[in-house]
C-alpha cells in the first residue's frame, strides 16, 4: 500500500493521514455505530447517492431493529470494521447519530484503522469516533451530512447537497464568506481545524481522546440543550484550558437551544457573548454547519483559515489524497 499524505498539525508533532479522494462511481459504504436507523429514510439516502452515480454497500447492523441503537455494541463495532477493512469499500458514511458511538470505541483497532484509511463522514455522536481516529489512528475524517438524516430530506438542502463532494474530492483551496454579524472576537488566524458536537467534546474530557486544542480552529456545534447546560459545558471546557490557546474558535449551528424550555436566541448570543467576546483569537458564530438543515463539510484535520477583517473562512488544503 502506498502510504497516504501526511497532514503535519501547526503546532504540534502529531499528523493526520489523508484518506483517498472520493472519486466518482466510488462504493460508499454506510455504517451505523450509534441510534437505531429508520429504514425509510435509510433507502431514501441510500437513493440520492445512488442518484448521484455512487455504489453503496450496507454494514451488516445497519438495519437493526432491535433495541435503541442499531445493534449490540458488539454487532455495531463489527459492521463498521467489515466496511473499513473491505478494499471494494472505498468511503465511510454513516446512517445517523443519537448515541452509543463511544461505547464501541474498545472493540477497534487504531492499527487497523491506520492500514485502512477512508473517507469517514458524519456527525453528532460520530463526534467520539472521529476524536477516537485523531488520536489513537491519526485519521482526518469529514463532519458533514448523514445519510439516514441529511440525504434522507425530501428535498435535501441545498448548500449542504453541494457542500460535501467538492471538499471529499480535495477540490481546493475553498472560501466561505462571513458576515459582520458573525464576528464575536475579531482577527485571523490559520491552524488545523479539530471540533464536532460539544457536548460530545467535553465528555471526551478524562480519555485519551480529549481534543487537543492548541495552535488548531476549533469548531463546535450543538442541540437540544438548555441554556444553562451550554454555559455548564462551556465553563468546564474553559476551566480545563480547551480555549486558552487556541488559534480561532468557529461556532457552528446551535439548534433548539432552550430557556426554561422555550427558545431564546437573546439569551444564547447574551451567553455567547459573555464567554467569548474580547477572546485573543478570532470567534465566529452561525456557521452553517451541525445539527440542522444546513449543514456544510467540514476538513476535520486539514489546515483551515480564518480572516474576520476579509470576510472568509478558507479551506486551505485538501484533507484527502
Amino acid at each position: 500500500m502506498i502510504a497516504p499524505d501526511r497532514i503535519r498539525l501547526t503546532g504540534s508533532s502529531a499528523h493526520f493521514s489523508k484518506p483517498p479522494a472520493l472519486r466518482p462511481g466510488a462504493t460508499i459504504g454506510v455504517a451505523a455505530l450509534s441510534g437505531r436507523v429508520d429504514p425509510a429514510k435509510l433507502d431514501a439516502g441510500i437513493a440520492h447517492l445512488r442518484a448521484r452515480g455512487y455504489r453503496v454497500a450496507e454494514a451488516a447492523n445497519v438495519r437493526s431493529s432491535g433495541g435503541p441503537r442499531a445493534g449490540t455494541d458488539a454487532e455495531r463495532a463489527a459492521g463498521y470494521r467489515s466496511l473499513l477493512t473491505d478494499p471494494g469499500v472505498d468511503a465511510i458514511f454513516f446512517a445517523r447519530g443519537g448515541w452509543g458511538a463511544a461505547r464501541v470505541l474498545d472493540f477497534l483497532d487504531p492499527e487497523e484503522a491506520a492500514r485502512n484509511p477512508k473517507i469517514h463522514m458524519g456527525g453528532s455522536d460520530l463526534t467520539t469516533l472521529f476524536a477516537w481516529l485523531h488520536a489513537r489512528a491519526g485519521l482526518a475524517a469529514f463532519h458533514g451530512p448523514m445519510v439516514a438524516a441529511d440525504f434522507a430530506r425530501a428535498e435535501p438542502d441545498p448548500e449542504t447537497d453541494a457542500s460535501w463532494e467538492p471538499v471529499l474530492r480535495g477540490e481546493s483551496p475553498i472560501a466561505y464568506a462571513v458576515g459582520p454579524d458573525q464576528v464575536l472576537s475579531p482577527g485571523s488566524a490559520e491552524g488545523p481545524l479539530v471540533g464536532g458536537c460539544l457536548s460530545l467534546l467535553v465528555a471526551l474530557e478524562g480519555t485519551p481522546e480529549a481534543l487537543d486544542t492548541r495552535g488548531r480552529i476549533v469548531f463546535w456545534e450543538d442541540v437540544g440543550e438548555e441554556v444553562y447546560r451550554l454555559d455548564r459545558m462551556l465553563t468546564q471546557w474553559k476551566r480545563a484550558g480547551r480555549f486558552d490557546r487556541p488559534a480561532g474558535v468557529i461556532i457552528g449551528t446551535l439548534e433548539n437551544i432552550r430557556n426554561n424550555g422555550t427558545p431564546d436566541p437573546a439569551a444564547v448570543s447574551a451567553l455567547l457573548a459573555e464567554h467569548f467576546a474580547g477572546a485573543p483569537y478570532p470567534v465566529l458564530r452561525d456557521w452553517p454547519s451541525g445539527h440542522g438543515a444546513r449543514n456544510r463539510t467540514l476538513p476535520l484535520g486539514a489546515r483551515v483559515s480564518i480572516d474576520t477583517a476579509g470576510g472568509a473562512i478558507r479551506f486551505e488544503e485538501p484533507a484527502v489524497s
